[in-house]
């Protein structure tokens, strides 16, 4: 018998013989071992007949009759969580085993994955807002969920996500609540006041940088460029209930800030005191201490956490003291610092830059309407000229 080379006729069928054709149509993955899974199936009866079972396969293996061994949708979170977590930090990390164990494993975790539908997801997302649960925290989840099935459809343990066909809610713009320029000041001299006055440099430098909590806690001395005026943002600390370490800014950018005289002025001041407690306590700052460190030899960073809560102290305080709201996170002082960028006139593009947004379009988001404000202002000084 002559020998019949193998043609594949198309994807997903093949002539292995005269008058045979092979169908395999494909299955999942082993969520464990990783293999991939095909269902095979012959004919002798021609090509429109193994067309035929292709389809047929297609639909039984959607269905799950042919027992997929892809696993439950817990499963598909516990492998995205160990092995799709690549620039990821253990801060995000953290962040997300909390939704999963929360909310996200009790209510789908047991599905299996070849089962899980948009409308599943759907459903879940409607009894979470009727029940109380902000549209925002239903996007967190969503987002989470998507994520895991990304990597799904990746590793082809699924042929598409099903989060691309689900409706998660519409969440409002957030309102950002700058603080002005006067209780920015208040709360800076406050801080000096407290037991830890340095906590007054932190906002100080946070106010005049728009740097976030981590990159101020990742500060060395080594980033400072005393002579250039300038400092350079190359770190970030992130932090879990298990530790804390450095990572990359967000958005990856190392970038470059130059700085006032006021800002050189108030580290070179937090410079002098932290190598004269050093020197008084007998002990030396270790090579590229942290900038605002709770230990005298600098070894150690302050962490975010803390600076938020000491910030939140603060505003307390003050709320006290008035009466009045002083409804401010640490984070505001970032949109402060941006809001009077914006207000002196600088290009979104220099705003941009000096802020670490990776796209010029998330600054344009965020202050679109200070640049609002900017326009109306405009237009009112041009028709006071004209009409004076």
């Amino acid at each position: 018998m002559d020998r019949f080379d193998v043609i594949t006729v198309e994807k997903g069928i093949r002539q292995v013989g005269p008058h045979r054709w092979e169908v395999r149509v494909y299955a999942g993955r082993n969520p464990e071992t990783g293999a991939i899974r095909h269902v095979s199936r012959g004919t002798t009866k021609g090509i429109k007949d193994a067309r035929a079972i292709k389809a047929r396969l297609a639909t039984e293996v959607a269905a799950g009759k042919h027992g997929s061994r892809s696993g439950t949708f817990g499963e598909l979170l516990d492998a995205w969580l160990r092995d799709g977590k690549q620039g990821r930090s253990p801060s995000t990390l953290a962040g997300y085993r909390i939704k999963i164990e929360t909310a996200i494993r009790p209510a789908l975790g047991s599905v299996l994955l070849e089962k899980l539908t948009a409308r599943d997801l759907d459903r879940w997302y409607a009894r979470l807002l009727a029940g109380g649960t902000s549209p925002a925290m239903v996007m967190h989840y969503h987002r989470v969920i998507s994520a895991a099935l990304r990597q799904a459809e990746k590793w082809q343990m699924v042929p598409v996500s099903v989060a691309r066909n689900a409706s998660p809610p519409t969440v409002p713009a957030p309102v950002t609540v700058t603080p002005p320029p006067d209780r920015v000041r208040t709360l800076i001299d406050l801080a000096g006041t407290t037991r830890n006055p340095e906590f007054a440099t932190v906002l100080f430098v946070a106010a005049l940088t728009g740097m976030r909590r981590g990159e101020l806690a990742g500060l060395r001395w080594s980033d400072i460029d005393w002579q250039g005026s300038a400092l350079t943002v190359t770190r970030s600390i992130w932090q879990t209930a298990g530790g804390w370490g450095p990572k990359d800014p967000k958005t990856h950018q190392v970038r470059r800030l130059d700085i006032g005289p006021a800002t050189l002025a108030a580290l070179r001041g937090r410079w002098e005191r932290a190598t004269s407690a050093a020197q008084l306590a007998e002990v030396e700052l270790v090579a590229d201490a942290y900038v605002f460190s709770p230990d005298l030899t600098g070894d150690r960073p302050t962490m975010p956490d803390a600076m938020t809560q000491a910030f939140r102290r603060l505003c307390d305080t003050m709320a006290e003291k008035t009466g009045d709201p002083w409804p401010y996170r640490l984070h505001d002082l970032r949109h402060y610092s941006a809001t009077e960028l914006v207000a002196a006139g600088h290009s979104m593009v220099t705003v941009s830059k000096r802020l670490g947004h990776a796209k010029v379009s998330t600054t344009s988001d965020i202050y679109a309407h200070d640049t609002n404000d900017q326009a109306v202002a405009a237009a009112a000084s041009l028709e006071a000229g004209l009409a004076g």
